[in-house]
């Protein structure tokens, strides 16, 4: 049994060691900055609109204090 043992430990040390090799050339590495551009089509640009704000939310009232509740009010946990 003991065969087995060491042969698993050396397959973890074999692989923990190319990991680390790996991992040291990625960092060596330096990538080459490269900047993306895509073109718009100006028939899209042509049909937009702008947006509109949303809807505001209405606050419910608590019935018994008249006042909005913790879970209505924005920002704030229940």
């Amino acid at each position: 049994m003991p065969t087995i043992t060491r042969f698993l430990g050396f397959l973890i040390v074999l692989a923990a060691a190319a990991t680390a090799v790996v991992l040291a050339l990625a960092y060596l590495v330096t990538p080459e900055p490269r900047t993306y551009t895509v073109p718009i089509d100006p028939s899209v640009l042509s049909g937009a609109r702008l947006l509109s704000p949303p809807p505001p939310v209405p606050t419910m009232l608590d019935p018994a204090a008249g006042t909005p509740t913790a879970a209505d009010t924005p920002g704030k946990a229940p």
